[in-house]
């Protein structure tokens, strides 16, 4: 962790996270001053009052804060000019050839509706390396980006997560993303009002996501590290989103999507195509049996994603032939004798642990 914290009593410490949605506020009133522990915990209770995290939603380090000085990011695989240093691990094809250049970002760089337009042939053909968002684009489509451009999204989902980490080599980001090379690129952030509040208190540089994908299951992990069980889901309107997945020779399950049938071997040719890129792990993918929701799912009352169904006179529930409509959640929502207790289940933590997650997903 790089600190820049300044000594001044009863500070709040900053720490800008580089991955998921919100921004939650813990005033701790159990960190009172206490003779217990060594100096360093007897100082941080008797300074501190209240921890902030930014919990900035889809994001990697390197992508915000990459060029952030005396941190652990770009400038380990890059050099001042963006060419690759030795250390810098390439980006490999679905074969597992290294990739001669990146695959273009499908479906164009900037998002519908977005002017200036960076379409997917402009994007093209860049160098196998991380990249200048801004910059990246200016000779192909003369126009030069920055950060207050929408650009696409990009997948941040739980097996295509795990595919693109490959074993903790990172080398398999740009041809497991549906947003191709985009993956790589990495902004200029140092004007913004986040970037200085770095400066002025701790950025968390080495911090990693505790689940694999997107916000869903992380906002989860960062409560209570666990996920949610869906019971018999392979009986009930969320069948169709049980993910299909490779096996191995015993029919055990791989953390590999199935892919379609007509996908394009090379990730140059087209975005990945699988066969079932569902929200709900195959039952028996932890050893225990059963269902997980791993990709997001919409509760099961309202507010929700799912519209109460026509018959709801009382707009409670969500509607429940909705196939991303969560039947167990986290915590007892207990607003009405109406509302069930869901039910919060474990699964072991190391299954879910993305130890190694610096790019963007």
């Amino acid at each position: 962790m790089t600190s820049f914290a300044r000594a001044r009593a009863r500070r709040p410490i900053l720490l800008a996270f580089g991955f998921a949605a919100a921004l939650a506020a813990c005033a701790s009133k159990d960190l009172r001053p206490s003779a217990g522990g060594d100096a360093a915990t007897r100082a941080l209770r008797a300074k501190i009052d209240t921890i902030v995290v930014i919990y900035a939603e889809n994001r990697a380090f390197d992508n915000l804060y990459g060029n952030f000085p005396g941190a652990h990011g770009l400038g380990e695989v890059v050099d001042r000019d963006g060419r690759p240093l030795p250390a810098y691990v390439p980006q490999i094809d679905r074969d597992g050839s290294v990739l001669a250049v990146l695959p273009p970002t499908w479906g164009g760089v900037t998002a519908s509706g977005i002017t200036p337009v960076v379409t997917e042939t402009q994007s093209a053909g860049l160098t196998n390396a991380p990249f200048s968002i801004e910059r990246a684009f200016t000779a192909q489509s003369d126009v030069t980006l920055s950060t207050s451009t929408v650009t696409r999204d990009l997948v941040h989902r739980f097996f295509e997560n795990q595919m693109q980490i490959d074993g903790g080599r990172n080398d398999g980001f740009a041809a497991w993303s549906d947003a191709g090379g985009l993956v790589m690129g990495h902004y200029d952030t140092s004007r913004s009002a986040l970037y200085q509040l770095a400066k002025e208190f701790v950025l968390a540089d080495n911090f990693f996501q505790g689940a694999f994908g997107g916000s869903f299951l992380n906002h989860q992990y960062l409560i209570c590290a666990c996920a949610p069980e869906y019971p018999n889901a392979d009986t009930a309107p969320a069948k169709p989103s049980i993910a299909i997945l490779e096996q191995d020779a015993a029919a055990h399950y791989l953390p590999r999507l199935k892919l379609a049938k007509d996908a394009m071997p090379s990730a140059l040719d087209q975005a990945p195509k699988f066969a079932k890129s569902g929200n709900i792990t195959p039952a028996n993918y932890f050893g225990d049996g059963k269902f997980y929701a791993v990709n997001t799912m919409q509760p099961a009352y309202q507010p929700s994603g799912n519209k109460p169904a026509a018959t709801d006179a009382d707009y409670l529930y969500a509607d429940p032939s909705q196939a991303r409509r969560m039947e167990l959640v986290f915590g007892v929502l207990g607003r009405g004798a109406r509302r069930r207790t869901p039910v919060a289940s474990r699964i072991p933590r190391g299954d879910l642990c993305a130890r190694d997650s610096r790019r963007q997903s």
